[in-house]
């Protein structure tokens, strides 16, 4: 039991460093290339795992090398167009000035029901809305609207804008925290004072975040707990 356990711990910590290695990438995010390597990772992780006969190196040094043609191919598709449309495949357009590209719906075996699947999931509903929409190497659905029904920005009506500033989180959980996104911007005696002020114990503050203009916002933990 305690050679399953050692060896569980050393290939879970493997494969978590070579998930961070390669990126933070969701699955659906993933394009052809790094779904390969992540699905060979997780296969090759397992295996000795089900049998503890077999050397431990036999599923670390594959993995290692996934994780090197990982690195190598992110960083040749970062020098070569070619070799970066060979990997990953190029976005395909799918509607065109309005109007549905069918021949490059039936190469890519997208069908309608996808194709309206994937609008209704970025609220579009009507497909005449659409001016053009594109298939990304990664299978999601990018899509730009006719100009009748994009919405009106403050540029359309000559109106001035505030560039917008992302508030700071200084509470986390009931703790002050000082460094957020890699940058510190409040001490702990400033984030004790901002939450002073709002007369709540820090321990019962579940997010507390403060923008440009020192204004606070916060929510409390539900009966004390997460």
């Amino acid at each position: 039991m305690s050679i399953i356990f050692v060896r569980s711990v050393i290939i879970y910590i493997l494969v978590v460093i070579a998930v961070r290695i390669m990126g933070k990438r969701q699955i659906g995010e993933l394009n052809p290339h790094e779904l390969v390597i992540t699905i060979l990772i997780s296969s090759v992780a397992t295996v000795p795992l089900q049998d503890n006969s077999m050397p431990l190196t036999n599923s670390i040094i594959p993995i290692l090398i996934f994780v090197a043609l990982e690195v190598l191919g992110s960083a040749l598709s970062m020098k070569s167009l070619w070799f970066r449309n060979l990997i990953q495949g190029k976005p395909i357009i799918i509607i065109k000035d309005g109007k549905l590209q069918q021949k490059d719906l039936k190469r890519l075996r997208f069908t309608i029901d996808d194709l309206m699947d994937s609008l209704r999931r970025q609220d579009i509903f009507d497909i005449s809305q659409v001016a053009y929409a594109v298939v990304e190497t990664n299978g999601n659905l990018t899509v730009q609207k006719k100009a009748a029904y994009m919405p009106l920005t403050s540029l359309d009506m000559n109106l001035p804008k505030q560039e917008s500033v992302m508030p700071i989180t200084v509470v986390i959980d009931g703790k002050p925290v000082t460094e957020y996104f890699g940058s510190t911007k409040y001490s702990q005696a400033e984030i004790e004072k901002l939450v002073k002020g709002t007369g709540v114990d820090i321990k019962d503050i579940l997010l507390m975040t403060v923008d440009i203009n020192s204004n606070t916002f916060y929510i409390k933990k539900e009966n004390n707990e997460i």
